[in-house]
């Protein structure tokens, strides 16, 4: 089997055309679309279905794609073990985190990375969505809440603590809130949901015993913390949302936290990927980086 064709299967995959294709890999058009035919002869099956506008994989294609990241992972690794330069940690890495997480927590973290070893290319995508960290070849993966998939491996970053906030121009409309027995209509709240995210419903207790649910309804649900603390400034509703994003509207005076005296469950953080047997230097220096220079600098706060 050609591992040229395979690599130029791969990068077809990952740029969505052949023309971009061929650009990445510096051959022509009519090269890449060759190597792709061949490599389809050679397997007795179509991988990509063509049309004017897009590509398709087929069933079979995207099995053989996720297969082949496999394989041409494993031939990268194999030369940077043999190679005059197998310390040094090079290559690209495709990361995904929610939105606030990626911009207010990790970013500083990021960047000082990539200033460290500037031989690594990281390609950043900050969403809330749900994402298939092995179909989507996606690196290196944070979430916020339990993990769904026990197939991947997880390593611990940290634990959010929560409050539950509202504006003075709110409590004023409809009332102050001075226990859990307060919390019913007319209050309402500002939810946060996206699927990306897996959050415990709201549960107050005294001295970590959650035995108070609410279940208040909502007129505005969004799918980011920040929309969410916005409109609670703006006098929405009732919030809850992680404590360091809060902290200066308590100073200001624009939010007001509600029921200090109770707890809320924390919800926890962490990196997430697939488990693979030769991790690349790169996603494992990156994976390395951010938790011991999180640890370290939360450990002396």
């Amino acid at each position: 089997m050609d591992l040229n064709a395979i690599n130029v299967f791969a990068q077809v995959v990952e740029c969505g055309s052949f023309t971009h294709a061929a650009e990445a890999l510096n051959m022509t058009k009519s090269t890449v679309s060759r190597k792709l035919a061949e490599l389809e002869q050679h397997l007795g099956v179509r991988l990509v279905t063509r049309s004017t506008r897009s590509l398709l994989l087929t069933p079979e294609g995207e099995r053989f794609y996720q297969s082949s990241q496999q394989m041409l992972e494993l031939i990268n690794q194999a030369e940077l073990e043999v190679s005059a330069n197998q310390d040094l940690v090079k290559g690209p890495l495709n990361v995904v985190f929610p939105v606030e997480l990626g911009q207010q927590v990790l970013s500083k973290y990021i960047h000082q990375f990539l200033l460290e070893y500037p031989h690594v290319s990281l390609n950043l995508e900050l969403t809330n969505r749900e994402v298939d960290i092995i179909g989507e070849g996606i690196d290196l993966y944070a979430q916020i809440g339990e993990l769904a998939d026990s197939n991947l491996v997880s390593r611990y970053l940290i634990s959010s603590k929560r409050v539950m906030v509202a504006s003075p121009e709110y409590l004023e409309k409809f009332g102050q809130v001075n226990s859990h027995l307060d919390l019913k209509e007319p209050h309402q709240l500002v939810e946060v949901f996206n699927k990306g995210a897996r959050l415990p419903k709201w549960q107050l207790g005294l001295e970590k015993d959650f035995s108070y649910q609410i279940d208040l309804p909502y007129q505005l649900r969004v799918n980011t913390v920040t929309s969410c603390l916005n409109a609670c400034i703006d006098g929405l509703g009732i919030a809850v949302l992680p404590e360091f994003i809060c902290v200066e509207h308590f100073t200001t005076g624009k939010l007001e936290r509600l029921l200090p005296e109770y707890t809320m469950p924390e919800v926890s953080v962490s990196l997430v990927y697939a488990d693979r047997q030769l991790m690349p230097k790169r996603k494992k220096a990156f994976i390395d980086y951010l938790l011991e220079a999180f640890h370290t600098e939360h450990s002396q706060a």
